[in-house]
């Protein structure tokens, strides 16, 4: 069985694949300072609640926090006993980078593109909602060609709260009226309906510069909250890194 692992700033996804099919999928808070037999703790309570086998016979890893990539090397070699796959320069994707600096394009951005390419097989942008909101333009021939990186609705939401003395931390929800009356749900316009604006503002220029057709695709912890407010946006894929990865271990057999 594959372990997939899409280690973000915030969260860390992950999934089990039998070969057939996800077992199962979940979430969990990104802690830096967490050492492998920590996560092999929260492995085995996690797949034993959830009647999953310890049998994990490979792990794929996408990572944006380098200090915990050989905190899962060590997972992988002492705890599962099984190889790793660390998706970076060298590994087999399907996906031609086609940018100035390749290398520093993210494993979780290629992961997402090449989901996103077996799935549509024609010109696509993946918008992925995490602690960054980043844009991927993928063409119908495989190629990522553009990246666009904004600071995600949680993020500005943090940021608007602890920068203004007299604002607080609010929900991250849509305002209840389109004309909001107080200063929670004045927050929430500003926060969720500007960045729903924001993306859709920059879905537009990329499709543009794509060229018609483009299909885009949503993924990521806060895409269920944002995409029905985002018309550009025609499908929601909360574990398409997971997907990817699962494609690109298939692509670099052991």
């Amino acid at each position: 069985m594959l372990l997939a692992v899409d280690v973000g700033n915030s969260t860390i996804a992950c999934g089990v694949h039998d070969g057939e099919a996800w077992r199962t999928r979940w979430r969990l808070r990104t802690v830096p300072n967490k050492t492998a037999a920590e996560y092999a703790v929260l492995l085995r309570e996690v797949l034993g609640s959830r009647g999953v086998p310890w049998a994990v016979t490979r792990l794929a890893l996408a990572n944006v926090v380098p200090p915990l990539t050989p905190v899962f090397q060590e997972l992988a070699q002492e705890w599962l006993g099984c190889p790793i796959l660390v998706v970076g320069p060298g590994v087999k994707t399907g996906i031609n980078l086609r940018v100035d600096h390749p290398s520093e394009v993210g494993a979780d951005l290629v992961a997402g593109a090449a989901a996103a390419f077996a799935l549509y097989q024609e010109n696509c942008i993946v918008v992925d909602f995490g602690t960054a909101t980043t844009f991927t333009a993928v063409t119908k021939d495989g190629a990522l060609v553009g990246v666009a990186i904004a600071p995600g609705v949680a993020t500005s939401a943090e940021a608007l709260a602890n920068r203004a003395a007299q604002l607080p931390k609010v929900p991250l929800r849509p305002p209840v009226s389109s004309l909001p009356k107080n200063t929670v749900e004045a927050m929430q316009a500003g926060v969720v309906w500007g960045h729903a604006g924001a993306v859709d503002g920059i879905l537009r220029r990329m499709k543009a510069g794509l060229g018609s057709p483009v299909r885009v695709v949503a993924t990521g912890d806060l895409a269920p909250l944002l995409a029905p407010l985002i018309p550009e946006i025609e499908r929601v894929e909360p574990w398409l890194t997971l997907d990817g990865l699962r494609l690109i271990a298939d692509k670099n057999p052991v």
